[in-house]
């Protein structure tokens, strides 16, 4: 009888280290996932796209959809893109607000988030900017990279 219950306590014991372990990787999961998107606006707030490649997905068959134009179909047209699109900026800073979320299910996550771009112009100019954004990452030789991201800024009405 006491061999019984005290295999049951080392069972149990067991069980409830492999549950506390499953939290700590979802834990450290989500940690990843928001370190890679705010390595992201740090990237982008460069004017260096190739600053991002290691968080990116490299696939010329990759989705993004900025701001301008409509849409970019590869890593690297995206790069070449955004290249184009801020050679005027002397500077500037992307800044993801307080309200991304992040949310996963196994090698995949997805994350929303509300953003302000804050920068000068080569020309004098300054401009700011307010958007939305959302990120699906896929989770590929062991590390998060962004395989599809949404940024846009709300209609005037």
């Amino acid at each position: 009888m006491r061999r019984i219950m005290l295999l049951t306590i080392v069972v149990g014991l067991l069980l409830v280290q492999g549950v506390g372990a499953a939290e700590l990787k979802a834990d450290t999961d989500a940690q990843d996932i928001r370190a890679t998107i705010l390595k992201s606006a740090a990237g982008w707030s460069t004017l260096n796209p190739d600053n991002n490649d290691p968080i990116y997905t490299s696939s010329d068959r990759a989705v993004f959809f900025d701001v301008a134009p409509m849409q970019y179909v590869g890593w690297a047209a995206y790069k070449e893109g955004f290249r184009k699109g801020f050679a005027g900026f002397k500077d500037m800073k992307l800044a993801l607000n307080d309200d991304l979320a992040v949310h996963r299910a196994g090698n995949l996550a997805w994350a929303t988030t509300t953003w302000k771009l804050d920068g000068h112009l080569k020309d004098g100019k300054d401009v700011h900017l307010e958007g939305r954004a959302t990120l699906l990452l896929e989770k590929q030789n062991g590390k998060w990279v962004i395989v599809h991201e949404h940024y846009s800024v709300p209609a005037q009405m």
